[in-house]
């Protein structure tokens, strides 16, 4: 199953490139793939040994949380009881207990030749989970208004890089927020002709700057800050998406999922705050994926993007 995935991922290099984003800009933990290469050691780590010493780490009690959606109270307390007595207290000191340590952000650059398409991510930080230390709703707003993809078949859409973008129909843009439990990637990726990826990724830096400048309207705004809280509410109103954030929260901090604050938060974004979001990215470093034909894909330098 992992050979015919890792095989499925590559024949699309959109989610080669996607893969590759989150690698550079976390490095470790978030950035570990979830299609490893062919040529990854990873034999090397799967005997009995290893797997019992991560199971007593992953299922020590800090490390996980039972959330249950419909259950009967008391019946589920029986099946907790009857079936985790012997859980452990506290990671064992002897064993590295992974994911200890916080989600870092590290940014930078990766070129991967492909014969079979061409793609580009340019990613930026975003915000961990609103049950975590790590909550920006700005970010979630920022992506909203950048857009790129239209909702509407055979409109070219009515957000910022949906107009920007427009003179490259080839070019096929959308923008992402990737939440985590405490970090988020807010990505803009692109995928079609090289040469109008090239073009379209120019427009998408001036895009940036453009809201890093103040330059949108009241009313763009207004309406990125509605589609943000819709995307977060349906997302949210997802019975498995809630269980998830509920036990992702209790885990992290002790703090469930509440959607009422969810939309409260996305409500309160002000115009200031997205134009310092997109000031703040620009100032520091960016992720910049490219893959495909690597001739045409332009570097982060000739974009003006840190690194």
């Amino acid at each position: 199953m992992m050979s015919l995935s890792r095989k499925a991922m590559l024949g699309h290099p959109d989610q080669f490139a996607i893969n590759s984003a989150h690698a550079v800009a976390f490095h470790r933990g978030l950035g570990n793939p979830l299609y490893p290469s062919s040529s990854t050691p990873m034999t090397k780590y799967l005997d009995e040994g290893r797997l019992q010493a991560y199971s007593r780490v992953a299922y020590s009690k800090p490390n996980f949380a039972i959330v249950a959606n419909g259950a009967n109270h008391l019946e589920l307390m029986k099946w907790v009881g009857e079936f985790f007595t012997e859980v452990e207290n506290s990671p064992p000191s002897d064993i590295p207990s992974p994911g200890k340590e916080a989600t870092k952000y590290y940014g930078g650059e990766e070129r991967i030749a492909h014969d079979s398409g061409n793609a580009m991510v340019i990613a930026f930080p975003g915000s961990g989970s609103n049950t975590g230390g790590a909550y920006k709703p700005e970010s979630q707003v920022l992506a909203a208004l950048l857009g790129g993809q239209s909702n509407i078949k055979w409109a070219s859409g009515f957000s910022l890089l949906s107009k920007a973008t427009a003179a490259y129909p080839q070019a096929h843009i959308r923008t992402e927020h990737h939440t985590y439990s405490d970090a988020g990637l807010l990505t803009v990726s692109m995928s079609g002709n090289a040469n109008q990826i090239r073009e379209a990724s120019q427009e998408v830096v001036k895009t940036l700057k453009r809201v890093a400048a103040g330059n949108v309207s009241k009313e763009e705004v207004k309406k990125a800050v509605a589609a943000a809280k819709f995307k977060a509410l349906e997302s949210g109103q997802n019975i498995s998406t809630g269980i998830e954030l509920t036990g992702t929260g209790l885990i992290q901090g002790g703090k469930p999922f509440q959607i009422d604050e969810l939309g409260k938060s996305i409500d309160g974004v002000t115009e200031d705050q997205v134009k310092k979001a997109a000031k703040s990215l620009l100032e520091g470093k960016a992720t910049v994926s490219a893959v495909g034909d690597l001739y045409i894909l332009p570097f982060a330098e000739e974009l003006d993007l840190n690194v």
